[in-house]
């Protein structure tokens, strides 16, 4: 008998692709049953999800790796695929599909250009993503060769080892996808926060392809030179960091009530990002980042847990923030603005990544006319995935 006919397993065809420092499952959509809790109870056994080692389905244990990417047809005429992005909860039978992951974006555009949907242009294929969670654009450059995506190049990217191909992704269409408002959505580059068992702190707010949230390393507790690992079981500074978390939201009326704290094991967002003037300090890979390598120093964390890498949108948002004078960023970037383009060297635990940024103002409000991230992307299995 057939696997495909076994009365007792259901069988979805999917895709893993590492996209940037991030790996997902990519499902097609016309394989999956509308949104909703039958969608999310296969997405949840297709992950082995509620376990916290997710032993019994795909998903690799980390926030890095319990993604999802939900693929399809482009729904809109200026773009060309659909991708609806998942998070998908390690111990809570839960999805975030409220987020976008910049890094899962790379993965979305090699999937379009495997199925052909773009425009071919010499050596590379211009594909537009539709962003569904926030109804955004994202122009991604796929190199090709033989008629295919490429899987050779020299670019590096910190968190992967090894080289590929650089596939470039503008996220000019996302300021204010996350609140639906301003980059700036207090209308202030600074603002200050009162802290439970922390007092009151500055952070800038940044709604630049998610919810950003960045504060001073010093003023949060935070020393750059530690591993992340060390970071991670330094459970007061996660608590610190996890307050402002929960104080911004409810501010900004982004999550609140009961569920409040659930809620927050379970969103993405906010990002909080803890800068700092370039630092030296050594990666994961036991390599040492140079002070000179950077123009600033910055570790993330979001659900209790701070990032290996680099969110692919937190380096978005990063970058634009940098570019804002008077924000937190900006006061730790040392490199150089010299203008309406410019770009900025992010030292994170995996390594550096780089993001280039054009912004101008239209009075009170920052205007983004290009966010360009390169990332590598690699298909690592094409297949079917059997649920009980």
């Amino acid at each position: 008998m057939s696997l495909h006919q076994l009365p007792n397993m259901t069988a979805l065809p999917a895709k893993i692709i590492r996209g940037g420092s991030s790996k997902g499952v990519y499902l097609d959509i016309r394989d999956l049953p509308p949104s909703g809790a039958a969608r999310d109870e296969i997405i949840m056994k297709v992950f082995g999800s509620p376990d916290q080692r997710q032993i019994d389905g795909l998903g690799g244990a980390d926030k890095l790796t319990s993604k999802l990417a939900v693929m399809g047809p482009s729904t809109r005429e200026d773009c060309d695929v659909d991708y609806l992005f998942g998070q998908v909860g390690i111990e809570l039978p839960r999805i975030d599909w409220k987020s976008n992951c910049g890094n899962i974006s790379s993965g979305a555009a090699l999937w379009g250009a495997l199925q052909g949907m773009g425009r071919t242009l010499g050596d590379h294929m211009e594909v537009f993503v539709h962003q569904v969670n926030v109804g955004r654009r994202i122009r991604c450059v796929v190199p090709i060769c033989d008629g295919v995506p490429a899987t050779v190049g020299d670019f590096s990217i910190g968190g992967v080892p090894g080289t590929g191909a650089r596939i470039d992704l503008d996220f000019f269409d996302f300021a204010g996808s996350a609140l639906g408002g301003d980059v700036l959505p207090t209308g202030n580059a600074v603002d200050r926060f009162d802290i439970p068992g922390t007092g009151l702190l500055e952070a800038s707010i940044v709604d630049m392809a998610n919810f950003h949230i960045f504060v001073r390393a010093v003023d949060i507790g935070l020393d750059p030179t530690r591993s992340i690992y060390d970071l991670q079981e330094d459970k007061a500074l996660v608590a610190r960091l996890e307050a402002v978390r929960k104080v911004v939201s409810e501010e900004l009326d982004f999550i609140s009530g009961t569920a409040a704290d659930e809620d927050l094991k379970v969103s993405m967002n906010p990002l909080i990002f803890a800068v700092s003037p370039p630092t030296t300090y050594k990666a994961t890979n036991a390599l040492t980042v140079l002070a000179s390598e950077q123009d600033i120093t910055a570790r993330s964390l979001a659900r209790f847990s701070f990032s290996k890498a680099y969110p692919g949108s937190g380096s978005v948002g990063t970058a634009i923030a940098c570019g804002i004078p008077e924000t937190i960023a900006a006061e730790a970037f040392n490199g150089d603005i010299g203008g309406s383009s410019y770009s900025v060297r992010i030292g994170h635990p995996g390594g550096i990544l780089e993001v280039s940024a054009e912004i101008h103002t239209e009075g009170a409000s920052v205007i983004v006319d290009q966010a360009k991230l390169g990332r590598t992307a690699r298909l690592i299995m094409d297949g079917t995935c059997y649920i009980r």
